[in-house]
């Protein structure tokens, strides 16, 4: 979740990998750090990076058309504390865990962004 670690894992990667398709990054700050080192690395091959959270960033980016984030997915903030939850449970064995878990994301395309776009929040 920090932009400066995921810039660093990308580099690694962009040295690793002759051709990357498709980048998913589990938060939008990484994805800005994922930007830059292929931008700086100069790689064309890379079609886009789906990212989640809904920062005002990148919605504006899919907003604007932008190839490189197309889409952005919302998640809500109460899975973490249900993710929490279920961990502790499994980890002092208080209930099975196991299985899939599925959680509701909302998926931000060009044509619903501005339902979600507020530029005057901080994140």
């Amino acid at each position: 979740w920090n932009r400066d670690d995921a810039f660093k894992v990308m580099q690694d990667y962009l040295t690793k990998y002759p051709k990357i398709d498709v980048v998913w990054c589990q938060d939008d700050d990484m994805a800005v750090g994922v930007l830059q080192a292929i931008e700086q690395a100069g790689r064309t091959d890379i079609q886009y990076i789906v990212a989640g959270a809904g920062s005002k960033d990148m919605i504006k980016k899919v907003m604007d058309g932008d190839k490189m984030i197309p889409v952005d997915v919302l998640y809500p903030p109460a899975m973490v504390g249900t993710a929490m939850e279920l961990t502790a449970a499994a980890v002092f064995n208080q209930v099975p865990v196991h299985g899939t878990y599925t959680l509701d994301a909302t998926l931000i395309t060009k044509e619903n962004a501005a339902n979600y776009y507020f530029p005057d929040s901080p994140f």
